[in-house]
């Protein structure tokens, strides 16, 4: 069985044959498409220098990359009121993209027995909010008077989001979308639960369904604190979420694990040797093992503490 087979059966509840994992997983985020050179994260064929990462992004944003977490903020905002969106918005053109030139750049990249995966950025809170900052973005979601306005901008996001995971599909056999939206500070959820339910989830739902219907797998990712959001992802259709240790993912485990797969974040500890990376994932396997889980193991751990890990996590069901 191959990595691919032994990850995409685990999330679609057939037979596999060890404990899944990241190790399971390529990420592809090319240079050339999508926010990802301006978000600060590309994983490619060629070496990218974190130098060159920010700059312009998708619908004519600014952003800037701040090294210290490893990530960008916006430049700025692109528009004063939220209902000039028709006017301001410079929306992508995918077929102005070199698709074909971007899968002959990585031809040996993508020739993998893992399940490849790309991110999407971002979902529908931080769009907005990269648009007006978060004070009018979070306004517009409750303003009856930008109801219209955050429908229309979140339909053809969707609209866009969608044609563009099918080409990733159809072009670079990407089978894995991780759609990145964070809901939530370290305290709580940054919207309440009910108006993410009436203004959100429905676009959600929207692309987890398209997506599925391409045979494909989706995870949402958010930071933050959302134990009160749970149940929007797994109504959403979402296949999985990982989050950050500010949740309690213990609890919300044991709580949900019957109908929702988890995915538990192996974190690097700076100066550990590959055998006491090891004897510490084996502390989460045994709290954690039988619960529907699965094990992402972070991209800071070194080489070969990582192989280690993974070859531990092969070893195992």
């Amino acid at each position: 069985m191959t990595p691919r087979d032994n990850i995409y059966n685990f999330f679609k509840n057939k037979d596999y044959e060890w404990f899944p994992s990241s190790g399971d997983v390529l990420v592809f985020e090319p240079e050339e498409l999508h926010d990802y050179k301006a978000r600060g994260m590309i994983n490619q064929q060629v070496p990218f220098d974190p130098k060159d990462y920010g700059g312009e992004g998708w619908f004519g944003l600014k952003w800037q990359y701040v090294p210290q977490v490893r990530g960008s903020i916006t430049v700025g905002r692109i528009m004063d009121d939220l209902s000039d969106w028709r006017d301001v918005l410079q929306w992508p053109d995918l077929d102005a993209c070199d698709w074909a030139g971007i899968k002959e750049r990585n031809k040996d990249y993508l020739n993998t027995d893992k399940l490849i995966s790309t991110t999407i950025y971002t979902g529908y809170l931080e769009r907005l909010i990269s648009f007006v900052e978060f004070e009018d973005a979070a306004i517009a979601l409750i303003d009856p008077d930008y109801e219209e306005d955050v429908t229309e901008i979140f339909t053809r996001l969707t609209d866009l989001y969608i044609d563009y995971a099918r080409r990733m599909h159809e072009w670079y056999n990407v089978e894995y979308f991780l759609v990145h939206d964070d809901w939530g500070t370290q305290r709580a959820p940054m919207i309440a639960p009910d108006t993410q339910r009436e203004m959100i989830l429905p676009h959600v739902k929207r692309l987890v369904d398209a997506i599925h219907e391409m045979g494909c797998l989706y995870e949402q990712h958010s930071c933050g604190f959302i134990h009160d959001t749970i149940p929007n992802i797994i109504d959403s259709g979402a296949d999985t979420w990982v989050g950050q240790e500010c949740c309690d993912k213990e609890m919300l485990v044991n709580k949900y694990h019957d109908v929702f797969k988890f995915g538990v974040r192996v974190p690097n500890a700076p100066g550990a040797t590959p055998e006491q990376s090891v004897a510490a994932l084996k502390e989460y396997y045994e709290k954690y093992k039988g619960k529907n889980v699965w094990f992402s193991v972070s991209r800071l751990m070194p080489k070969e503490n990582a192989a280690a890990t993974t070859a531990y996590l092969r070893s195992i069901k």
